[in-house]
């Protein structure tokens, strides 16, 4: 096994994996701590923070997929399982970036903390708390964990189509 493929796995690993976990406990968080429980108002803020920084730092993984597709072109370019994958890569960033992160801000707000980095008198801040006192929390936290579940599904498909290359 070549070098860029151990740095390709072992980043989706360390990077992908976090993601992953805080995108599934955050949700349970939010509520708990809307609920007053202790201590679930700073790891709800903490979930958050690795879903967005990770999710960030998680986009190495397909550039270091390319460096591996780029050890045999040849047979890569051609494959359809790396095709699929690129396309659930970017299925599961979209959903990350457009649908689980803001709703996450959304709820931060609404529990009356700013994420971290950004400051409390963020006019952006405002515009989160004003839709986050409109927020159906049942159905807020349902549609979070669904698309959670949907981003976790996907790297698992992905993860298990990396044997068949």
């Amino acid at each position: 096994m070549n070098p860029i493929t151990i740095a390709h796995v072992v980043a989706a690993i360390l990077l992908i994996g976090p993601v992953t976990v805080a995108t599934s406990m955050f949700p349970r968080l939010a509520v708990a701590a809307r609920d007053g429980e202790a201590g679930t108002v700073g790891a709800a803020r903490t979930m958050h923070a690795v879903s967005r920084t990770y999710g960030m730092i998680s986009l190495l993984v397909p550039l270091l997929g390319v460096g591996v597709a780029f050890t045999n072109a040849a047979y890569f370019f051609r494959s359809g399982v790396v095709h699929a994958s690129i396309a659930g890569s970017i299925i599961a960033w979209a959903i990350l970036f457009f649908a689980i992160i803001p709703r996450q801000r959304v709820m931060l707000a609404g529990l009356g903390v700013a994420p971290d980095g950004e400051e409390a008198d963020d006019p952006d801040l405002a515009k989160l708390r004003a839709k986050a006192a409109e927020l159906d929390w049942a159905k807020a936290k349902s549609k979070l964990a669904m698309f959670s579940g949907i981003f976790a599904a996907l790297w698992v498909i992905m993860a298990v189509a990396m044997f068949f290359i």
